[in-house]
């Protein structure tokens, strides 16, 4: 809990919107320790987090390791088959309790002072328990804590580390019908995220890579030389990578779904253009056999083709989760001055190994630890934190899109915040809803 001696911070007079300077936002937002401290309490503790996908535990006494925040933790399926999410952290003196990234154990044991947890979370052996005398621990007061709340949509699971709250299905809103349609590209309806990860660190605020999912804008400078390698290797050819009027193309949007949650939308661009795709394609989502597979499915090859030609979108989920052509991205704050990125690639439930191995090459050529995308994003957040440290002008200014944008029905029927995609409507919104949880609206 934040403590009475900490500051009081106006995230009114931080995150602005009025007739003179439209939207604008304050650099302390990205360098204040204090704010960083209350992120942690206010967004990674108290509200929904991402922690990982059912795909990565299939099996009972399946585990891997994340952070929820700066807390380490356990995402556990126990001996019962049961999935859990347990604080990796000895009851006795605080040790980690667990090491290996992921694995199978239906024991975790801390090799301090040898205390042994169940993977269900009771402490099953505490050594030289005499020694406590008539001071013996109550049973099961010295238990791995669990956080009291989890769920799961579609596979990903989310946790909370708050007793009470925004119930899971109000906080995933709008954003369910984006994973779905997300699963809905793989012949079973389901992706698998069991090829597992690697992570790149960058010395930079965690709400730079936050922002940077579904900003379009960026992509033709910052990824000029990969987007231009792409294109000269692409069957469409033609440049049509860098072309400035397919990225002015008002087809393509982005929309603001509430939440903090936000998408790039291009299912109707993607339809328009049909089989020159541009990165539509390398998922495998146009070829015969996961049109056949879909169809079989839907009962309906017409169907199928509108899904498959529609293609995926990029997703961010607030706070931490950001889905993507054939990848699943994830965020751990590590300081205020630091984060680490996760890459899971993405396979797809009931496709061929041929297509799920093409998509791990494409999102390893664009995201891998040798990518072509991923070392442009993160040379450009450790720039905006560098510049940062100039208040001359403290503030940055998110007007793109802003007068044009609208109320639209979008893929699903449904009303959305929706500009062209060059613009900052998508920004807007996560900043709307952070100034939101951050002020304890």
């Amino acid at each position: 809990m934040l403590t009475p001696t900490q500051p009081y911070v106006d995230y009114d007079d931080l995150i602005q919107e009025d007739p003179e300077f439209g939207f604008r936002i304050n650099h302390h937002l990205y360098k204040d320790d204090e704010i960083f401290q209350q992120e942690m309490e206010r967004i990674f503790y108290k509200g929904w987090v991402y922690i990982g996908h059912e795909t990565e535990i299939p099996n009972p006494n399946d585990y891997v390791v994340r952070v929820m925040g700066q807390r380490p933790v356990i995402l556990s399926r126990g001996q019962d088959g049961k999935v859990r999410v347990l604080e990796n952290k000895c009851r006795h003196r605080g040790n980690t309790v667990c090491q290996e990234q992921r694995g199978n154990s239906k024991f975790f044991r801390c090799a301090y002072h040898g205390w042994v947890f169940s993977n269900t979370g009771e402490l099953a052996e505490m050594t030289h328990p005499s020694n406590y005398g008539e001071r013996m621990p109550a049973e099961g007061t010295m238990n791995l804590l669990e956080a009291p709340r989890i769920d799961s949509h579609r596979g990903f699971i989310f946790a909370s580390l708050a007793a009470e709250g925004q119930p899971f299905k109000e906080y995933l809103g709008r954003a369910a019908d984006y994973i779905d349609r997300y699963c809905d590209l793989a012949p079973d309806g389901e992706i698998s995220l069991s090829a597992g990860r690697h992570g790149i660190s960058y010395r930079g605020n965690w709400k730079m890579q936050l922002e940077n999912l579904t900003d379009a804008y960026h992509a033709e400078y910052t990824h000029a030389t990969a987007l231009a390698a792409f294109a000269a290797n692409s069957s469409a050819g033609k440049g049509k990578f860098t072309d400035r009027g397919d990225l002015e193309d008002q087809l393509s949007t982005q929309r603001d779904l509430g939440g903090g949650h936000a998408v790039l939308d291009g299912f109707a661009l993607n339809r328009a253009q049909g089989d020159k795709l541009r990165f539509t394609g390398s998922t495998g989502t146009l070829s015969e056999e996961i049109v056949g597979k879909i169809a079989e499915r839907e009962g309906s090859r017409e169907k199928a083709v509108w899904l498959t030609h529609g293609g995926g979108s990029h997703i961010t989920v607030f706070p931490n989760l950001m889905i993507l052509w054939d990848a699943v991205r994830t965020i751990q704050p590590v300081s205020l001055h630091e984060a680490v990125i996760y890459y899971h690639p993405a396979q797809l439930k009931g496709a061929s190994q041929e297509i799920n191995t093409a998509r791990i090459m494409s999102h390893q050529a664009g995201f891998g630890p040798a990518g072509f995308l991923a070392p442009d994003d993160m040379e450009m957040f450790e720039r905006t934190q560098a510049g940062t440290v100039s208040d001359t002008d403290p503030w940055i200014y998110l007007n793109r899109g802003l007068s044009s944008q609208r109320i639209e029905k979008d893929d699903f029927g449904v009303d959305a915040l929706t500009s062209q995609n060059l613009g900052e409507t998508t920004q807007r919104g996560i900043w709307r809803h952070y100034k939101h949880v951050m002020s304890g609206e």
